[in-house]
């Protein structure tokens, strides 16, 4: 089911989860060169292919040899090559707006704000606190905090059971196909970035028009 924003849609919600690349900020990463970085580490170690499609594709086989210690190498990998140039983030300005004045939306002022992201936790850190939201947020489930990455649901259940609530108590906001399949997958709503981004602007025009 394909959800559209509005701002009953924020009623009856504990717990607002949002992603990060994409959705709250826009990280300067070069990620097909940390691809290719990635796939000739794992083909050397293990002398075998790895034309994986995405990142967390790969992380998947290296959990499927059950290689620990190897899987924390990558981990480390990633998280120094999102990390390099993470001053040059672009931030989402609609999603940062929210985020800070969150009851001006319809949001309960009790709701609790988590991220769910496939960055690892230090770019989620650093980032948010670039954007002076880090204290904003109550929980992170980050790249290295599951063993199965989106669409796969672990990271919202892992919210879910944290904060002890239902799950049309949550609502999940990303920025790829991935991120609603993953809400679908967990049941619990999910909307795109650009619904959001939509939603922001036109309740900032029907303010000022009240003006």
């Amino acid at each position: 089911m394909v959800y559209i924003l509005y701002e009953s849609s924020f009623q009856g919600k504990k717990i607002l989860v949002f992603d990060l690349d994409g959705t709250i900020v826009k990280l300067k990463v070069n990620w097909q060169e940390l691809k290719s970085i990635l796939n000739r580490r794992y083909s050397k170690i293990y002398n075998e292919s790895c034309e994986f499609q995405s990142i967390s594709e790969c992380l998947s086989f290296i959990v499927a040899k059950d290689d620990n210690e190897e899987l924390h190498n990558f981990f480390d990998i990633i998280k120094k090559f999102e990390i390099k140039k993470i001053e040059n983030n672009i931030p989402i300005d609609q999603t940062i707006e929210l985020i800070k004045n969150k009851e001006e939306f319809g949001i309960d002022k009790d709701a609790k704000l988590a991220i769910l992201s496939l960055n690892s936790r230090n770019t989620i850190k650093n980032s948010l606190e670039q954007e002076d939201i880090l204290k904003n947020f109550d929980f992170i489930v980050g790249r290295e905090d599951v063993r199965r990455w989106k669409p796969e649901p672990e990271g919202l259940i892992i919210i879910k059971n944290h904060f002890k609530v239902e799950n049309d108590e949550m609502l999940y906001i990303g920025d790829m196909k991935k991120d609603l399949i993953t809400g679908k997958n967990a049941g619990i709503e999910a909307y795109l970035i650009d619904d959001l981004i939509e939603f922001v602007n036109k309740k900032k025009n029907s303010q000022k028009n009240h003006i």
